[in-house]
């Protein structure tokens, strides 16, 4: 693929200008379907897609919106795909939560970890999901969930620091940028990139695929491990206590959810992540 700036910067166009359209059809659906969240208000760029797209940290600089790095997307590429794959978690999962309180202690967390994240040219945005399911997940762009499930196993900012921190971790390394730029995915981000005529059909198909990878298969287990330490030095790095993963996991362990085949599913078991994280006290807060 041609990374000049020339050739780049009309296929960009033409692809942020298609995600603009079909994600705001996205996000009307799910108005419909969620009603007026006021949620939203700590994560706007889902019912404003094409806004966002406009919205890159100036950090980012003029070269770097340009120019592909190892994972042959563009920031502006990350961000809008990162846009996409949110309004179907958000589909997926419940929708957003009515829960304020809830929302504003997330991003409150959530936005002091991403003080000290490695990407510094990206909007971290971080929501609850209103779901039971226990599980957390991440789109690039710096697109942060955990489900209302979760959320209910971290009774202290420690432990919700660990979980959000593994998130952001995954974020900081482009773990899901380098499984997008791999084969087929790749391919069809490119086709549809190039593609004129592209319709509504190509990019859901486009967006599915991306989706489905992500959060039905997820990462290996290497990838989880790594989340799992850096997270845990994030959180540490932040001010928060370094065994809030491992308090959470150890809980969640000892829990009815924690039996369950759909917690965590696409993660590796319990124990191996547990045999994995330096045996830190558990938070007392």
């Amino acid at each position: 693929m041609n990374t000049s700036p020339r050739a780049s910067s009309p296929r960009l166009h033409i692809f942020t200008t298609r995600l603009r359209r079909a994600s705001t059809a996205l996000a009307t659906a799910l108005a419909l379907a969620f009603g007026a969240l006021p949620a939203l208000e700590a994560f706007p760029n889902l019912d404003k897609l094409g806004d966002s797209l406009k919205k890159v940290q100036d950090t980012a600089g003029k070269a770097g919106r340009v120019v592909k790095g190892a994972t042959g997307l563009s920031l502006e590429e990350e961000v809008a795909i990162g846009d996409a794959v949110a309004l179907e978690i958000v589909s997926r999962y419940g929708g957003l939560s009515r829960d304020e309180a809830l929302t504003t202690r997330v991003n409150l967390v959530g936005r002091s970890l991403a003080r000290y994240a490695l990407r510094q040219d990206l909007q971290w945005r971080f929501a609850v999901l209103d779901s039971s399911e226990v599980n957390a997940f991440s789109a690039p762009g710096g697109r942060v969930f955990i489900t209302r499930g979760l959320l209910e196993l971290a009774p202290d900012d420690d432990r919700l620091a660990g979980i959000l921190a593994h998130e952001i971790a995954h974020i900081d390394e482009r773990h899901a940028l380098r499984i997008i730029a791999r084969g087929e995915l790749f391919g069809g981000v490119s086709a549809l990139v190039a593609d004129n005529n592209a319709d509504f059909a190509q990019y859901e198909q486009v967006v599915s695929d991306i989706t489905s990878e992500l959060l039905d298969k997820g990462f290996d287990p290497g990838t989880e491990y790594a989340a799992d330490k850096l997270g845990r030095e994030l959180a540490k790095t932040t001010g928060f206590a370094p065994g809030g993963l491992r308090a959470v996991l150890t809980d969640l362990k000892a829990s009815a959810a924690g039996k369950h085949e759909k917690t965590f599913s696409t993660h590796p078991p319990l124990d191996d992540r547990l045999q994995r994280l330096p045996k830190d006290p558990a938070p007392t807060g």
